[in-house]
């Protein structure tokens, strides 16, 4: 991967690699630092204006939760163990385990959920998504072109929206969308690459991926499936192997995440995956007289006897109980599941879900949220038309990731991950757009002014 990642510091100076974009100066790092510090400063300034790290704003927030529980248990020395309420119920693997023990290390150096490391977090967070700009930039370079990429990554500097995340949820949205924008950036680098090393880094930059965000499985699945498809369509005229490149990233992808799927085997007794609760989640909006939201006042973190429950049962058996709860009321009621299914689909679009508990505020603009998923329709399409490179990688992944959330339940900041992908979709459509009306309105002043000449 560093091979790949130092030959694509050319988008620094040069956009040379994309059939679409033409060789001219793209950006230099002079400008890539400016853009990171505005966005920087920006997430800030909600950060500390609006003071987001303090706890009961009357905004949709999180600071509190199951990474905070699983974070204060492992400074407490008990390890990764009791996701709510502070109390200790045994070892866990309800969330991945990267991120609560980056906050483990901010809580054992600066407090437990005391107002600096809240701050700290928040800050990091907060740098975490300014650097989004660099792959944005990235993938402009290989995809959509100078114009677009300039202005989706101002976009992502300024829009108050784009930086909620980063500052009213101590969670790892805002890392999770920069790893999958750095792997969506490698991949479209790597069917040029035959360095084992820059294959071995993809799959270790997954395996981390995977290790902070599970749900980011389809960014990795679909990026090996479409660096893979693109060098069989090299190979076969090549007489040389696709295979090995892509076993490559998968060895090394599982590699750095079979340690934690180990752990899950001793601690367990059986094999879990890197998060346990996938059975729960889709017991959470799926029974009778659900609106398809989820929470329903039956999450442990919320409701004493659900609570009690996990506790004496164990998180696998817990799990597996309300897993097939939510069995049963597929095959008893599969009408009524289809239609919640389709609900949220709408959900996971359209933004409602953001006042299912506390209504966003006005300052972060949630109105855009179903502007932009209108606005992505056209956008696709012109890709496609287009042929846009990469389109096919863009597609996979807008259409599958959701897909776990149409089954279980929707909340607003699950979209944060695909944003900076439909952001680049959009401003290139947009750029588009803008040249074919200079075309013509350029032809009709040539029309009108030939028209007119004696």
């Amino acid at each position: 991967m560093m091979e790949v990642q130092e030959r694509d510091v050319e988008f620094l100076e040069t956009d040379n690699a994309s059939p679409s974009v033409p060789g001219t100066i793209f950006c230099n790092g002079s400008t890539i630092f400016i853009l990171v510090l505005i966005a920087f400063v920006v997430r800030l300034s909600f950060l500390f204006l609006l003071r987001t790290y303090q706890f009961g704003r009357m905004d949709d927030s999180c600071i509190s939760g199951e990474t905070t529980n699983i974070a204060m248990s492992i400074v407490g020395g008990h390890g990764f163990h009791s996701p709510f309420n502070g109390d200790d119920t045994g070892p866990t693997s309800w969330i991945a385990p990267a991120y609560p023990y980056f906050v483990a290390l901010v809580f054992r150096f600066f407090g437990l959920l005391t107002k600096p490391s809240i701050i700290i977090i928040f800050v990091a967070q907060s740098m975490f998504s300014a650097f989004t700009v660099i792959p944005i930039l990235g993938i402009a370079k290989r995809t959509v072109g100078r114009s677009a990429g300039f202005w989706a990554a101002w976009m992502w500097c300024v829009f108050p929206w784009f930086s909620k995340w980063s500052v009213t949820w101590l969670w790892e949205i805002s890392l999770s969308a920069l790893l999958s924008s750095l792997l969506l950036w490698c991949a479209l680098a790597l069917p040029e690459s035959r360095s084992r090393k820059s294959w071995l880094g993809f799959g270790a930059l997954c395996g981390f991926t995977l290790l902070v965000n599970p749900a980011l499985s389809t960014f990795v699945l679909v990026s090996l499936a479409w660096c893979g498809y693109g060098l069989y369509r090299r190979d076969k005229y090549r007489n040389k192997s696709w295979v090995t490149p892509i076993a490559l990233a998968a060895l090394a992808c599982i590699a750095v995440i079979s340690p934690w799927l180990i752990r899950n085997r001793a601690v367990f007794g059986e094999w879990v995956f890197l998060r346990s609760n996938f059975g729960f989640e889709f017991a959470l909006g799926n029974y009778h007289s659900s609106i398809g939201r989820g929470w329903g006042g039956t999450h442990p973190s919320g409701n004493q006897k659900e609570f009690k429950k996990y506790w004496q049962m164990g998180e696998v058996a817990y799990i597996r109980d309300r897993q097939q709860q939510a069995i049963d009321f597929v095959k008893n009621s599969p009408m009524e599941f289809w239609a919640l299914t389709a609900r949220r689909v709408v959900y996971f679009w359209d933004g409602s879900a953001m006042n299912y508990f506390t209504p966003i505020s006005w300052y972060w603009v949630p109105s855009s949220f179903l502007i932009v998923s209108f606005l992505l329709l056209p956008a696709l399409f012109v890709a496609r038309r287009n042929l846009l490179h990469g389109w096919q990688l863009f597609y996979g992944i807008l259409l599958l990731y959701p897909v776990p959330y149409y089954f279980t339940y929707s909340q607003v900041r699950y979209r944060h991950v695909l944003e900076p992908i439909i952001l680049l979709l959009i401003c290139y459509a947009g750029v588009e757009a803008g040249k074919t009306l200079c075309s013509a309105l350029g032809s009709i002043y040539r029309s009108v002014k030939e028209n007119t000449l004696p």
